[in-house]
């Protein structure tokens, strides 16, 4: 009965608010839900029937306010009147995840809806309804969509886990958040108002101790406000992928893994043919010693619309904790290397970086991401208050080795015969004073390097400041 109450409370409250925006893309929401709803209820109703445990209500609630100068996601500089979108945004990003877990000794069962909205964006969807439509250029259709901020009563999980279906092994299938090491090859994407990274898949997963060789395959979803998408139907990509973690002594671990990424079955991708693949090795120092090293590097190959692939990508980072004083600072130096290469010719050298997070690692303006990128780093981070707060303050130089034909966030060109796009620097607080709630704070400030002018005007530096609250009940 109680997990009738609440499976019933979450459909009403969901039909109420999606009805109330009366057109007939929320009507086809509704009833979409409704399916969804119908299945998810069988299938925790049944496992609550056979298998006693405890059933919990999970919510997440986050606020972001972003104040933009300069810049937005598809505009750097232009402030002309056919600009996209203006430069001075002031946005509220607002996600709600409300849903239901169901735990016994061996299975874990969830279902949890996101809706995800950026009021004040200048490049809402109601604005701009092609501007995040995935196509064939110089086409109308067919298409999908990857909208990064909006959101509206999606799936976000869907799923069952039993574990120790064999001895040490656990095998996890449906909608779910696959993510491993530092993020950069799996990465949930989770910075972003709708998440960019989530898997319908099948995973198997053998741990021992701290040891573990994760597989799993599946297909990645869209993102769409106009559009529900329904576990294993209407992906972007299909995939999958290896992930293991090994401590080999006690101030090493190793962690190799492998990657694929073909065409998913929703409209204009599956027109296409991908073909791509990745495989490498992190070596990782343990959390606990102050000698602090992270290497990491990945092949990329495979083929793609009859072009051969043949790209990688690297990351270094060598740091020391000074344990011994307040807040224990860890000073760094970290470099980013990701292959690029001319558009045209028979080998694509351009790395693509697979399923992985972008946000803090190349600058959390998020003007590059690990494509085709030259990125010193020098890290300070702090972590007072008994570990409560952490404080991190960087400084990145971003180069692109091969320029030519380059345009980033739809303005940007560098200078012939140069490779320097810019420097960001950021101050990022995250700060925890009770379980439930973390707050964090952001500062990031871009300073143009050898480019080209836009709209008759050298570049101007461009900033942005974060404010959020998070909230959590689970």
């Amino acid at each position: 009965m109680i997990l009738l109450s609440i499976i019933t409370a979450l459909y009403l409250i969901v039909s109420l608010i999606v009805n109330r925006q009366k057109s007939w893309a929320g009507v086809k929401k509704v009833r979409e839900i409704n399916l969804v709803f119908a299945i998810s209820f069988m299938a925790f109703s049944m496992s609550a029937q056979d298998n006693p445990g405890q059933l919990k209500f999970d919510l997440f609630v986050r606020y972001r306010f972003e104040l933009w100068k300069g810049m937005n996601a598809k505009n750097y500089g232009d402030d002309s009147p056919e600009a996209i979108g203006r430069l001075n945004d002031k946005i509220l990003l607002q996600r709600i995840i409300p849903g239901i877990t169901y735990k016994n000794k061996n299975l874990t069962a969830a279902f949890h809806l996101q809706d995800s909205r950026a009021f004040g964006w200048s490049l809402q969807n109601s604005q701009y309804p092609d501007l995040f439509k995935i196509r064939k250029t110089g086409t109308e259709s067919p298409f999908y969509t990857m909208n990064p901020q909006e959101e509206f009563f999606e799936i976000y999980d869907l799923n069952v886990e039993y574990k120790d279906l064999l001895k040490n092994i656990t095998l996890k299938a449906g909608r779910q958040k696959i993510f491993y090491g530092d993020s950069r090859i799996f990465g949930p994407g989770d910075w972003g108002n709708t998440g960019r990274w989530t898997w319908d898949a099948i995973k198997l997963s053998y741990k021992k101790g701290e040891n573990f060789v994760d597989v799993f395959a599946g297909g990645t979803k869209t993102h769409d406000p106009l559009r529900t998408s329904i576990p294993f139907t209407k992906t972007e990509y299909w995939g999958g992928g290896l992930y293991s973690h090994f401590r080999v002594f006690d101030w090493l671990k190793i962690e190799p893994f492998f990657a694929h990424k073909s065409q998913g079955s929703n409209d204009y991708i599956r027109t296409l043919s991908i073909n791509r693949n990745w495989a490498g090795l992190r070596v990782v120092s343990p959390d606990s010693q102050n000698f602090i090293y992270d290497l990491l590097f990945t092949q990329e190959f495979g083929k793609e619309s009859d072009r051969r692939i043949k790209a990688y990508g690297y990351f270094l980072k060598a740091g020391y904790r000074l344990s011994n004083l307040p807040a224990a600072p860890v000073l760094s130096l970290r470099y980013t290397y990701a292959s690029g290469g001319l558009k045209t010719g028979e080998v694509i050298k351009t790395f693509d970086p697979a399923y992985g997070a972008s946000d803090k690692y190349y600058g959390w303006m998020n003007i590059l991401q690990w494509s085709n990128l030259s990125d010193p780093e020098v890290v300070l981070e702090l972590s007072p208050f008994k570990n409560k707060m952490w404080i991190e303050v960087k400084y990145n130089r971003f180069s692109v080795p091969v320029p030519d034909d380059v345009t980033i966030l739809g303005t940007m060109k560098i200078i012939d015969g140069k490779h320097h796009l810019g420097d960001e620097a950021d101050i990022f607080i995250r700060y925890q004073p009770l379980k439930n709630w973390q707050f964090t704070g952001l500062f990031g400030y871009f300073h143009p390097g050898d480019l080209e002018q836009i709209n008759l005007g050298n570049p101007k530096e461009a900033s942005m400041i974060a404010l959020q609250i998070l909230f959590t009940l689970d």
